[in-house]
């Protein structure tokens, strides 16, 4: 891999593109979705510049697959471009996630209840595989959280069966997944929390109680959107994820 210009962090992001084997797909959807994922993740930073040179070279692409790539993710408004014409990653804010998991709450409450009424042992087993992936990375692997969490809620709407929730929510992904993510990197205390919220959730489900499960994943959303808001209205983490001068 050639070495790049840019901070320790911008390298630790770009050798994370590197290796995320998204190369099975066509240049422009691989570089789109590996973007994708280190926005998400929080690999590329909000407010992070994202200089074309730099990308291309780590990526080892031509400048019009990764051009077609930002254009995706700016109409995905996940990046941005400022008022000096260069293109960042688009920062979080209190009042984007105070909306989100609003909108959020009332659609994750509807597919459980929707879920439930689907339910078998089988998928109740598939669930019980992403809560078990979250509980093997609660001491040690904090993303892997994050990712056990993506994959139960991936499965209740699949078990929902729902196509409009489906595709809202699949709109609404890469902005829930960011801060999902900042939620779990924030303290062990929150990742271990989330498990057992997601325990509940599927506990719930497993004795049919439709309404214990919707009050469960109502009240995980809550808190996650609790500890995501207590990050970004500190001072530090408000400059960090906010963005810097554009």
């Amino acid at each position: 891999m050639r070495p790049i210009p840019g901070s320790d962090d911008q390298r630790s992001a770009f050798s994370y593109l590197q290796l995320s084997g998204f190369k099975r797909m066509a240049t422009r959807d691989w570089v789109y979705h590996a973007l994708l994922e280190a926005i998400v993740r929080g690999q590329l930073k909000p407010g992070a510049w994202l200089s074309e040179t730099d990308l291309a070279t780590q990526l080892e692409v031509s400048r019009t697959p990764l051009r077609e790539a930002l254009q995706r993710l700016q109409s995905d408004l996940l990046v941005e471009r400022g008022l000096n014409g260069k293109l960042y990653v688009r920062g979080l804010s209190s009042k984007e996630a105070r909306d989100l998991y609003a909108v959020r709450a009332s659609l994750e409450e509807l597919t459980v209840e929707e879920a439930a009424a689907n339910m078998t042992n089988a998928k109740l087993a598939t669930l019980g595989e992403s809560l078990e992936r979250m509980r093997l990375a609660a001491d040690h692997v904090w993303e892997d959280v994050a990712e056990g969490g993506r994959d139960f809620h991936d499965v209740l709407i699949e078990i929902a069966a729902n196509e409009i929730t489906s595709w809202v929510l699949g709109q609404l992904k890469p902005h829930i997944d960011r801060y999902r993510f900042l939620s779990t990197r924030v303290s062990q205390e929150r990742r271990l929390q989330a498990i057992r919220e997601h325990e509940e959730i599927h506990e719930a489900l497993r004795k049919g109680d439709v309404g214990s499960a919707k009050l469960a994943m109502r009240r995980h959303i809550e808190n996650g959107r609790e500890t995501v808001l207590i990050a970004l209205e500190t001072s530090r983490e408000q400059e960090y994820y906010g963005g810097e001068s554009k």
